[in-house]
């Protein structure tokens, strides 16, 4: 039978157009593609499985969207960071303007117990909401506040970092915060500090053994994790998110005897640590093969392994350049 392979537009209807032609048993066909995804792809192959010019030419197509994504992607990074860079100087210049020439960085602890989260909610007692009352009430006037780490409900910190712009000079020991949340220090910063577009890195920790029986094997989990080791992303290992952006390797992770897992990275996704933990804890508990977390991070689509709870994850430390960090 001939083949007659036309790329003439599509939608779905060019794959039925196929399937009714090749039931049909004409000979010369004309295959309409509207769209060249992964279901069209499929569907012409379980077709014409035998056609070299037909696999041919699907294997054209997918280099060629491969391309167009990896072009796209190193686009959308670029003008992030040029978007980052101007909203940067923008907010600095914003600020002066508005007669908010005082920077400060604060270093936060906290148990998530307490919050539904970092980012304020109405009616929802969170970390930046409690840290914004409490400036206001001593400084008489709201200031927004921005936090290193926008922790989940539950999620715990050893040194968040906040920062805020004022009018005026403050002595922020005065805040009166909840028991649940504690300023360890504060300190002036330069006008450009950003709490979280300034950070380089953070460090988070998720104790295992607060949701794993005491018989695991310890030395599994540390074999996935070494499976990561290489990678130029873990995107595969996030939950789906507004913001699309691929999940930068781990610059350095430890995993101790207790079940205590230590990561750090330039930057974590939604729920990337916890789906981290989960696994880790399937692949300890032998429900998982270690190498499966190589596996699952290097998908693109939406995370469908375990997540561990919020109540075991500590944000640690948030990192800065020694020129912009306040604290050094």
């Amino acid at each position: 039978m001939a083949h007659d392979l036309v790329i003439v537009g599509a939608g779905p209807a060019g794959i039925s157009t196929v399937v009714e032609a090749r039931e049909a048993g004409i000979e010369t066909e004309r295959i309409l593609i509207l769209e060249k995804g992964p279901a069209h792809s499929y569907a012409i192959r379980k077709f014409y499985p035998e056609d070299k010019r037909v696999n041919a030419t699907i294997q054209r197509w997918e280099l060629n969207a491969s391309r167009k994504l990896a072009g796209a992607r190193d686009r959308y990074r670029a003008e992030g960071r040029r978007a980052a860079a101007r909203g940067r100087r923008g907010d600095v210049r914003a600020g002066f303007a508005a007669g908010l020439t005082e920077t400060y960085a604060l270093l936060l602890a906290y148990d998530g117990a307490a919050f539904r989260g970092w980012q304020k909610q109405p009616g929802m007692a969170t970390v930046q909401g409690a840290l914004e009352d409490a400036v206001r009430a001593l400084l008489g006037k709201r200031h927004a506040v921005h936090g290193a780490s926008r922790t989940d409900a539950g999620v715990h910190a050893l040194g968040q970092v906040a920062s805020l712009r004022s009018s005026s000079q403050a002595a922020l020991d005065g805040l009166q915060l909840p028991a649940a949340l504690r300023l360890l220090r504060w300190a002036k910063a330069l006008p450009s500090f950003h709490a979280r577009g300034s950070s380089i890195a953070k460090r988070y920790r998720y104790d295992l053994a607060s949701f794993l029986p005491a018989a695991v094997d310890w030395d599994r989990a540390r074999a996935a994790l070494r499976g990561l080791d290489g990678l130029p992303h873990l995107s595969g290992l996030c939950s789906p998110a507004k913001e699309h952006r691929p999940a930068p390797p781990l610059l350095r992770w430890t995993l101790d005897d207790r079940g205590l897992l230590e990561v750090s990275a330039k930057a974590f996704r939604k729920h990337q640590v916890r789906n981290l933990a989960g696994h880790l804890g399937a692949v300890a508990l032998g429900l998982a093969a270690p190498a499966s977390l190589r596996e699952l991070a290097l998908r693109t689509r939406p995370w469908t392994g375990a997540r561990a709870p919020p109540s075991g994850l500590t944000l640690v430390e948030v990192l800065y350049t020694p020129e912009l960090d306040p604290f050094r």
